[in-house]
This record gives C-alpha cells, sequence and structure tokens, in this order.
C-alpha cells in the first residue's frame, strides 16, 4: 500500500509539473463519470456482481505522451471498494508503422480478492478495424501472467452522434482462457457529456472460482463528463 500511494504522489506530482511547465495550450484533463454493470471484469475474471460506480480520470501531457491516474469506486454487495489506475501512453513507430502504447500500474479492490498488475499494450487502427495486444503480469504470491488480443471497429449511425462498436476481446493466461464478444455505444449527449450502453456475452474456464464467467451475458451503462 506505500508504494501504491507513493506511485501515485509522485505521478500527481509530475501530472502536475507537466500541466504548469506545458504550453498554455495543453492543460491537464479531467473525466468524471458514474456507471452500472450487473457484472464487472477484468482480464476475462469476473471482480464483482452487480454494482454501481463513480469514477475519475486525471491525464496531462508527458514527455511526449499523456499521464494519467484513473480512481473508481464501487458500490457492491453492500461494501465499497476502489480500483487505482496509473498509465502513460506514447505513441511509437517502428518500421514506418506508428503504434499506441501504453505501459499502466493497476490495483483492483475485487469482491473475490484483489490483485496488482502491470502491462504494456499497443493498438494499431486499420482504415477497417483497430487490433491491440496487451501484455500483463499480477504481482505478488499469487503472480500470473497473460497476453490480451482485441479487435474492434466504431460505426457512424444515421443518429447524429451516435456510434456503436462490435468488438472481440480474447484472454491468454497462465492458468486460464477467457473471450468477450459484444457490441458497445457512445452517444455524445452534449460537447462534454457521453452517454455510453455495453453488452457482451463472457465466457472463460475458470470453473470453481468466484472469478468464472460461464457463457454469462455482462451489461453496463454509463455517463462521462469531461471538464
Amino acid at each position: 500500500m506505500k508504494t501504491l500511494i507513493s506511485l501515485i504522489t509522485m505521478l500527481g506530482v509530475a501530472i502536475c509539473n507537466a500541466g504548469s511547465h506545458a504550453a498554455l495550450t495543453d492543460s491537464i484533463s479531467v473525466e468524471a463519470g458514474i456507471s452500472y454493470n450487473n457484472v464487472s471484469t477484468s482480464g476475462g475474471l469476473a471482480t464483482r456482481g452487480d454494482s454501481t460506480s463513480a469514477s475519475i480520470l486525471l491525464g496531462s501531457p508527458l514527455s511526449g505522451g499523456v499521464a494519467s491516474v484513473g480512481v473508481d469506486l464501487h458500490r457492491a454487495d453492500g461494501e465499497t471498494e476502489a480500483d487505482v489506475n496509473i498509465a502513460w501512453g506514447v505513441p511509437l513507430t517502428l518500421f514506418n508503422v506508428t503504434l499506441d502504447t501504453e505501459v499502466y500500474f493497476q490495483k483492483i479492490d475485487s469482491s473475490y480478492g484483489g490483485w496488482e498488475e502491470v502491462g504494456v499494450g499497443a493498438t494499431y487502427g486499420f482504415d477497417w478495424v483497430e487490433v491491440g495486444a496487451t501484455l500483463w503480469h499480477e504481482l505478488g504470491s499469487n503472480a500470473g501472467y497473460g497476453v490480451e488480443l482485441t479487435a474492434s471497429r466504431e460505426f457512424a449511425t444515421p443518429v447524429d452522434g451516435l456510434t456503436v462498436s462490435p468488438f472481440i476481446a480474447v484472454n491468454f493466461a497462465d492458468s486460464y482462457d477467457a473471450i468477450e464478444v459484444g457490441v458497445s455505444a457512445d452517444y455524445q449527449l452534449t460537447e462534454d457529456v457521453v452517454v455510453s450502453a455495453k453488452a457482451s456475452f463472457n465466457d472463460n474456464d475458470a470453473d470453481g472460482t468466484d472469478y468464472s464467467l460461464s457463457k454469462d451475458w455482462v451489461v453496463g451503462a454509463s455517463l462521462t463528463y469531461s471538464f
């Protein structure tokens, strides 16, 4: 916990310094949101059941990329839980191909037992699909590792401000495999407010554990305000 607090403090200072020393056209961005999910998931595993959540995400330019700190507060099963995510994303050009890359640290406070995780990921957008890959490693005595592969495509709709995105995510881990197939929708309600919804089919082979998703449907909705 002391390490986590130190990391948050250090990155918070870095973000503030970046915001104060960057050009005046660059500033700290803030996103706040509320959401509901019948099941929360991470890396293809169930982390909690029926829950409502509030979140805040701070971001700022840093060393050619964007540093961010996010906190999600969940209310599930009569308890309040907190997830923390610290990340730095930056474009990376290899062999004339520019990838959107990110390194991150996250702490999951799950109803079924939490964990800490580090990872590095990259996404690339083709004309017809965006693909991504993330290598992740859990920390601590129950350390695990794996890779998540994703693909999605955003489609405009006849409704002004509404987009829909079918997607697929596959996780190959040392102790389980998982797949999620679904569709998300985003509606730009105002310049600063986005309303989102998601429905997906999930399955993993973590049978016999609280993290199991056995042919489960996951649905959720959220509202996000950008300052």
